[in-house]
């Protein structure tokens, strides 16, 4: 791994923001802490649900189960224990089959952040072998120290207290800002148990077999899993539904073929993206085009000569993107990318 350097500043920020949902319109709910605040669940076949992440919540990136005849998988764990908590809840409301297996599909914080709740159920928690590495020392940029925590739950519990009554909008928010402080100060950064590095892994669910597979393109350590009786992909952050992805960590001259290789071989999937709605192959197709045109106009316009500031200031991302959601990406997007092409991006 290359040294820590100012990059963490660019990173740690954007990370923080989906968890705070400060990239989608935030909505008023009740101050009651449920997982209907937190995350919505979508059946998308018999017995395979999405956890879709709603907003300013406790989950921030999208997770899912697979319930099998002797047991259940999880599919990532979202970003706070309280999160993964109350998809648990939700697990065994509908079954009583033990939790055999977890996945985390990469490292990021949003993805793993339940991690020790499930540690301390004995399940397996599977991985690639670089999340093993990156899981308990890389995710520290993305989770501020104890004591930065409770000085900005002080300074949201002040503001609550000054904000009149009568200003519902601002109360709510600064109650939800507090609640996910709160959660996040409960973050134990916890190592999966199990990880590979390349190849498959097949875990079995009873007569449901689920097929774990690592591909490169988001953070050089992702695991996507497929569900062959049900035809559903969970891509994790490999695939994302009408999103702008986050790229800190990313190879998209790798994560394009990637994509291709995906689409051919799963081409009537449905799919559980890490982030947006759960899918269909034209949505993920979207997504890969998005990559291959933000690709084409940075490589344009370092031939023309742009700088990365120039690129970032002039690239501005067509029409086609302005309906995805995490619109503050646009602009990451084009220095990511520019200093891939250049040959001066430092990731990993």
């Amino acid at each position: 791994m290359k040294a820590f350097n100012v990059r963490i500043l660019l990173i740690a920020p954007i990370i923080l923001a989906i968890a705070f949902g400060s990239f989608l319109p935030q909505s008023v709910s009740a101050d009651v802490p449920k997982g209907e605040d937190d995350f919505q669940i979508v059946k998308v076949a018999d017995g395979v649900y999405a956890a879709i992440a709603k907003s300013g919540g406790l989950a921030s990136g999208n997770a899912g189960f697979v319930i099998g005849n002797d047991g259940v998988l999880i599919f990532d764990t979202f970003f706070t224990p309280a999160a993964i908590e109350e998809l648990i809840a939700e697990i065994q409301s509908l079954t009583k089959l033990p939790i055999k297996f977890a996945v985390n599909s990469h490292y990021h914080l949003d993805h793993t952040g339940g991690n020790q709740v499930l540690a301390a159920r004995g399940v397996p928690i599977i991985a690639h072998d670089n999340v093993m590495i990156w899981q308990t020392t890389k995710n520290k940029r993305f989770l501020p120290a104890p004591e930065e925590l409770a000085k900005r739950k002080a300074d949201a519990a002040k503001q609550l207290a000054d904000t009149p009554a009568e200003q519902v909008d601002k109360r709510s928010q600064l109650e939800r800002t507090i609640r996910r402080l709160d959660a996040m100060m409960t973050i134990k950064l916890t190592n999966p148990t199990k990880t590979f590095k390349s190849g498959t892994m097949t875990l079995d669910l009873g007569k449901r077999k689920v097929i774990l597979a690592t591909l490169p393109g988001h953070t050089g350590g992702d695991v996507f899993a497929y569900v062959p009786d049900a035809n559903v992909v969970f891509t994790g952050d490999l695939g994302w539904s009408r999103t702008l992805p986050n790229l800190v960590d990313a190879t998209v001259n790798d994560w394009i073929p990637t994509l291709d290789q995906i689409l051919k071989q799963y081409p009537t999937a449905k799919f559980v993206p890490g982030h947006g709605n759960v899918a269909g192959a034209a949505d993920i197709k979207d997504f890969r085009d998005y990559l291959d045109d933000l690709r084409a106009r940075v490589k344009e316009g370092i031939a023309n000569g742009l700088t990365v500031d120039q690129a970032k200031q002039q690239l501005t991302l067509p029409e086609k993107y302005k309906g995805f959601a995490f619109q503050n990406f646009a602009v990451p997007n084009v220095d990511d990318v520019y200093k891939e092409l250049k040959g001066t991006k430092q990731t990993n």
